[in-house]
């Protein structure tokens, strides 16, 4: 391990005064003032009345966690999160072989060899072969969960964007990616979900963080959300409205579920409101596809009755029909 690593090692544990740095690790101090000022430098460690700290951001944390996970098994963590390690274990996201490997990486054979061995001997790869060499990630190994995070590309977020005087968003993400949501945009407005937790920041704009087992799809978020009545009166309606969904997709997941004739139904009713909204050819492929039984379209609002005006609709879907039609139509007309 390097004096870099020894010092961020160091840091990950415990945050530590520069001078006692330099008393502790069996480097010379000028040695490890450079390693603190190139962590500096990247952005991974800062420097606060004397006291040097992992920086609170993600990627940091992550990296904390990397390397106190890697002492905890006896991982060597500067070997670990070499670029050329790094560049192995992400190019294993498929069983691979060193010749594989090797095209991927553009490491030399005998480099990559070193790797994989290094790492099997750790437990983080595993090998389906020896003769030759085909492996794999080891992803029951929590450093295999941690670097998967770490690693993990940024990519587009599936947000639906609300207007208004105070405008929010809502976001529905796995954990992982509603952590690094929570490091990124802790200085923003933002509130999880169901759990209590809510603050106040820079921005006007709240977002809403929901946290789901797995990413969802614009559909399969839309066919959640599509059975409550938030869902129903403002998330669906402005999933329509922005053109989020895939309608082709959307008939295949309600057929899966068996919903078909209550998407079908919301969708005929928010062209009734606005036949902007989708296109009348969709209507008709739902129709096509609509079951011969009966649904429930909405059971939590049984209590308030009916207003009339859902007859032709329950005729034409088979839905017994609980809507607002009133809130559905202040939800579109105030996009």
């Amino acid at each position: 391990m390097n004096a870099r690593s020894a010092v961020f090692a160091l840091i990950s544990i415990r945050s530590q005064p520069l001078r006692k740095l330099v008393n502790r690790l069996p480097y010379a101090p000028p040695t490890v003032y450079n390693a603190v000022h190139q962590l500096e430098e990247e952005n991974k460690v800062k420097t606060e009345n004397g006291v040097v700290m992992v920086v609170e951001e993600y990627r940091a944390k992550k990296l904390s966690d990397i390397y106190i996970q890697s002492l905890s098994h006896g991982v060597d963590p500067e070997f670990l999160t070499r670029e050329s390690t790094l560049s192995v274990w992400k190019s294993l996201e498929r069983t691979l072989t060193i010749k594989d490997i090797r095209e991927e990486t553009g490491l030399s054979a005998v480099s990559v060899k070193k790797i994989l061995s290094y790492l099997k001997d750790k437990d983080v790869v595993l090998y389906q072969k020896r003769k030759p060499i085909v492996a794999e990630r080891n992803m029951e190994h929590p450093l295999c969960r941690l670097l998967k995070d770490y690693l993990g590309s940024e990519k587009e977020r599936r947000v639906v964007q609300y207007p208004g005087s105070v405008p929010y968003r809502e976001i529905m993400e796995t954990p992982d990616q509603v952590e690094k949501i929570l490091y990124q945009q802790i200085d923003e407005s933002l509130t999880v979900k169901d759990t209590g937790f809510l603050v106040k920041g820079d921005s006007e704009r709240i977002t809403i963080l929901e946290s789901v087992d797995r990413e969802l799809t614009y559909e399969e978020t839309f066919l959640k959300k599509l059975f409550t009545t938030e869902g129903v009166e403002d998330f669906c309606v402005l999933m329509v409205k922005q053109g989020l969904l895939d309608y082709e997709e959307l008939l295949a997941l309600a057929e899966q579920q068996s919903v078909v004739n209550v998407v079908g139904c919301y969708l005929d009713v928010l062209i009734s409101v606005d036949e902007q909204m989708v296109p009348s050819s969709t209507i008709e492929r739902f129709l096509e596809y609509k079951p011969k039984y009966k649904k429930t379209f909405l059971s939590q609002e049984k209590e308030y009755g009916k207003q009339g005006w859902e007859a032709p609709f329950e005729e034409r879907w088979n839905v017994d029909l609980y809507l607002d039609l009133g809130a559905i139509k202040h939800g579109v007309r105030s996009l």
